[in-house]
């Protein structure tokens, strides 16, 4: 029998996300396993202080993150992969496999696991879905696999950013990974370095430059555009933590407004 997993990358969507602390959660639980892709696709909230405060010393994936307003520019934009849903079993009929059979099942099935590009990794999406009530049957069905994460209690209802972890966890424990090594010396430093990160100033790059773009600007241009000039004159000033979490809070929700604002105009001139 052929267990041979070839490279893939693994990127974490998280669905109509409720609360931005699960998603600084989810970030950091990224961190832990070795991932920093993160998806979000409709997310009912907004990036602030909060997001950045649970994603602690794990900021990457949620500093780098995509996020997508529906299902349709999420597959116009990303490339084709396994999509593997995670779901509680509760009795609603559907037809849910934990999540380490899965995967075990997968590392069976080479050419799931084969890129349509040799020189590049198979694409592997978990999907996660709001607090509240989960993924909906419309939001699976998108998906090619159904799984669960297994519970030993009564409740096998878990919290976004646990689920999360448990998720990668598992998916380390099936598919292999290289460990962190935090032994004498190598955990002092390691722990200095955490430190010295967690105090760094987070400036709100990707916000910024989908501000600017869902205003119209045109940021391609290689040396100087829009973006480099605003982002040089906020830096000119050394902006404190606060200032920066301000700002990225103020940006978020003025891209709220104009793709809503957008939205009526589109539906207006179809109207």
């Amino acid at each position: 029998m052929n267990t041979y997993v070839q490279p893939f990358r693994l990127t974490v969507v998280l669905v109509g996300t409720l609360y931005d602390s699960n998603i600084g959660a989810s970030s950091r639980a990224m961190a832990n396993m070795g991932f920093d892709r993160l998806v979000l696709v409709r997310p009912e909230c907004e990036i602030t202080y909060a997001a950045q405060q649970a994603a602690a010393t794990g900021q990457e994936a949620l500093q780098n993150r995509t996020t997508y307003s529906t299902w349709e520019e999420f597959y116009k934009s990303e490339p084709d992969g396994i999509r593997i849903s995670l779901t509680a079993k509760d009795g609603r009929g559907r037809a849910v496999q934990d999540l380490n059979e899965t995967l075990e099942w997968l590392k069976t099935q080479e050419p799931l696991l084969q890129s349509n590009d040799s020189q590049k990794p198979a694409e592997v999406y978990l999907i996660f879905g709001p607090e509240n009530w989960g993924l909906s049957a419309n939001d699976i069905e998108l998906t090619h696999f159904c799984c669960s994460i297994p519970t030993f209690g009564e409740n096998a209802s878990l919290n976004l950013g646990q689920a999360v972890l448990l998720a990668l966890f598992i998916l380390r424990q099936a598919w292999g990974g290289t460990k962190t090594q935090l032994e004498g010396s190598q955990r002092t430093r390691m722990t200095t370095k955490m430190s010295e990160d967690a105090e760094q100033k987070i400036f709100p790059e990707n916000t910024l430059k989908e501000w600017l773009t869902t205003m119209g600007y045109d940021l391609s241009k290689p040396k100087t555009n829009v973006y480099t000039t605003l982002k040089r004159m906020l830096l000119h000033n050394v902006p404190t933590q606060k200032e920066l979490i301000a700002l990225e809070t103020i940006l978020q929700q003025a891209i709220r407004k104009m793709k809503h604002y957008n939205q009526l105009i589109k539906k207006s001139n179809v109207d």
